[in-house]
């Protein structure tokens, strides 16, 4: 497995560097990366998809997953999102707790 991405914490923000692909080949490693920051009263996710190409429906339960599991329901954001990732959110339905900022 390759781990293609970097988690920085600053305060209360988590940014989560994102390589080409999140998907079942490094998805779940960032998943148990992202554990240890649970109930550590992240207010913020930033998710910089400026390299981001692919991403799987693993790659989806990792954005739920900062959602629902790291406590305090955190505000998810993506920046630099491509559009056809942008479309694979609004198909599945979680567009809607997502906010999508252009750098």
């Amino acid at each position: 497995m390759e781990k293609d991405f970097e988690v920085k914490q600053d305060g209360n923000v988590l940014t989560i560097l994102l390589g080409k692909d999140l998907a079942t080949a490094n998805a779940p490693m960032l998943t148990e990366e992202l554990t240890k920051y649970k109930e550590q009263g992240i207010t913020k996710v930033v998710f910089d998809a400026t390299k981001l190409t692919f991403l799987a429906s693993s790659g989806i339960r990792v954005v739920i997953f900062c959602k629902q599991k790291l406590g305090g329901s955190p505000e998810i954001v993506f920046v630099n999102c491509a559009k056809e990732i942008y479309d694979i959110f609004d198909m599945t339905g979680i567009r809607s707790f997502i906010t999508f900022v252009e750098k």
